[in-house]
């Protein structure tokens, strides 16, 4: 009796075992999530940091890069099959859907803040005097135009209703059309403008424009669905700008995997080129969010309903920063 009981015990110690050793297997084991991205960008260099740096793995997830090469077109429908796209994307295409009820949301973005000036015809004095004139840009919703817009509403104008947009193409392209009255101000890059005062064109000077040059996005749905992963995707993200910004070398040799016929001095511009957009917290900003809305509703009229706050998802950056996640990664004084 005693030795069946003891073999009966043996066994019941070693199932609770095995299923002890089950679930904690199962709890190591990563989960999978797919990031699409359309080509490379800061967004995508970090990405990549996190994966190839072993970064997203330690957060418990092992995550699949998916190509997509028409992502900047294609919108929300980029995320079909995916859980989670990098990129800045053209702004019509990333509101349309919104607009019409898709779930799309930003997480975080990167924002560069941009030199910029403005290109003007002699009558102009400060850039509120171009209401009612037009103004050239490269494109509806490219950066020209991006900026112009934040530009113009620094000034206290509505760069749907007090002014035209007009695309007339890049920088040089645009002193011609300065210089031919067909449009009454322009953006300009510095290079551009310093030329452009040299043959007597008028150049007003602007403060720093932000740019937003990539967002992480996913869906709604996909945060009801599975929060936890989103909590820890972020992390790993996180993380990932941490060591991108930290350990220069080991991130300039991951960069070089994927860029290998390219010159040292290349990867090293391109390695400070994206850190020039990276803070420790990718939270949004409402300036260069309004410009995209404002894009947008120049061909949807309903997009102009949209607010800043619609096309994102902080709650994730804000717990993070508030649970002192970034102080534990952080050792130095940052700037949020």
């Amino acid at each position: 009796m005693a030795k069946t009981l003891a073999r009966k015990t043996g066994w019941l110690l070693a199932l609770i075992l095995l299923l002890w050793t089950i679930a904690a297997t199962a709890d190591d084991t990563p989960k999978k999530v797919r990031l699409a991205y359309s080509g490379w960008e800061v967004g995508t260099a970090i990405a990549y940091i996190g994966i190839d740096g072993g970064i997203f793995k330690k957060y418990g997830l092992q995550v699949e890069e998916v190509f997509i090469r028409d992502a900047l077109s294609a919108g929300v429908y980029s995320l079909i099959g995916v859980d989670f796209l990098i990129g800045f994307g053209n702004p019509i295409a990333l509101l349309q859907p919104m607009t019409a009820g898709a779930d799309i949301v930003s997480l975080g973005t990167h924002v560069s803040q941009v030199p910029y000036h403005m290109g003007v015809s002699s009558d102009i004095s400060e850039i509120k005097d171009l209401k009612g004139k037009k103004i050239g840009v490269s494109g509806i919703g490219g950066r020209s135009d991006l900026l112009a817009r934040v530009i113009l509403r620094r000034a206290g104008l509505d760069p749907v209703k007090d002014v035209e947009m007009v695309p007339v193409g890049l920088s040089p392209n645009r002193v011609a059309a300065l210089s031919k009255n067909i449009i009454q101000g322009a953006p300009l890059t510095p290079e551009i403008a310093d030329r452009a005062k040299q043959l007597g064109f008028k150049v007003l000077d602007v403060k720093e424009v932000p740019l937003i040059t990539a967002m992480l996005m996913t869906t709604r749905s996909f945060i009801k669905k599975d929060e936890e992963t989103v909590r820890r995707f972020m992390k790993g993200y996180l993380a990932a700008i941490h060591f991108y910004l930290t350990r220069r070398n080991e991130s300039i040799a991951i960069i070089r995997k994927y860029f290998s016929g390219r010159e040292p001095e290349t990867l090293e511009g391109m390695y400070e080129a994206f850190a020039a957009q990276l803070k420790p917290l990718p939270a949004p900003d409402r300036e260069a969010a309004q410009a995209l809305i404002d894009a947008a509703s120049v061909v949807n009229p309903k997009s102009k309903d949209i607010k800043p706050p619609d096309l994102f998802e902080p709650r994730f950056l804000e717990e993070l920063r508030d649970s002192g996640f970034l102080d534990e990664l952080y050792s130095e004084k940052i700037s949020l």
